[in-house]
């Protein structure tokens, strides 16, 4: 009766433990980045290692990203200004192999819209911007949170809206009010004209940079994949391996037991 009681409570604690391994660990999430605005994939995509990892925290949910550069490229040449709204959560640096690793964090209670950034790309002599780019992340195996609302993230947009707005519509009052002045109207073209090419060039090298790192990306993003399949194996199986030496313990000091003559 003992023993059958001490197998239980072994069972009990095993499945406990394997449940917990499951719970506690983040999910991971795939994403899209697109261009500021639009749906058209971003150059800056190659820099993005996949997946996110969530995990549910205070009633919110917890994204952490990795932005991953080669190292020929300098030493982090990409890092986040801020991410929906707020400044970038958790932030580390490593290097791993041939790679620098920019992993960050931050926190929002709706992931079902559209995440914004702003990013500054810095690679010397070469490329330096500031770039507004837009994240869409597959929610469909993430858990609800109870309470949750998308208010925030609504009033953030509507605000960037008018914020936008705004703008365009100041822009083109000062374009109006100097058009009846014919050497302003000349030097405006010029630097339309210049920025334009400025704009061309810049997309150009921010292409060339973006796809030199994607392949690489790619074949990361599938070893690491493979790692966590195998942590799950390792982890299920060094259990089952030890519940398997414990019965077998136990079976045999109960064998012995049974062999010792009773006076």
């Amino acid at each position: 009766m003992k023993l059958k009681q001490f197998l239980l409570t072994v069972c009990t604690l095993i499945v406990a433990v394997i449940g917990f391994a499951k719970v506690g660990h983040a999910q991971s999430v795939s994403y899209q980045t697109y261009k500021y605005g639009t749906s058209t994939t971003s150059m800056a995509d190659g820099y993005y290692a996949r997946p996110a990892t969530v995990t549910v925290s205070n009633g919110a949910y917890v994204v952490t990203m990795t932005i991953r550069t080669a190292t020929n490229l300098s030493a982090w040449p990409v890092v986040v200004n801020s991410i929906d709204g707020q400044a970038p959560q958790n932030v580390t640096k490593t290097q791993s192999g041939g790679y620098y690793l920019y992993s960050y964090s931050f926190t929002t209670k709706d992931l079902s819209g559209v995440i914004s950034s702003s990013i500054s790309i810095n690679v010397p002599g070469v490329y330096k911007a500031n770039h507004n780019i837009s994240f869409k992340f597959d929610t469909s195996s993430l858990p609800a949170l109870s309470g949750s609302t998308s208010s925030t993230s609504a009033s953030g947009a509507n605000s960037s809206s008018a914020t936008a707005a705004a703008g365009v519509a100041n822009g083109s009052s000062s374009s109006t009010s100097g058009s009846n002045d014919p050497q302003l109207s000349q030097k405006l073209k010029k630097l339309e004209s210049q920025a334009s090419s400025q704009s061309s060039a810049a997309k150009a090298k921010e292409s060339r940079l973006a796809r030199s790192t994607i392949a690489q990306n790619d074949r990361v993003q599938e070893q690491s994949q493979k790692n966590q399949t195998l942590y799950y194996f390792v982890l299920v199986g060094g259990i089952l391996g030890l519940l398997i030496v414990i019965a077998a313990a136990v079976y045999f000091v109960w064998s012995a037991k049974k062999q010792i003559p009773r006076h």
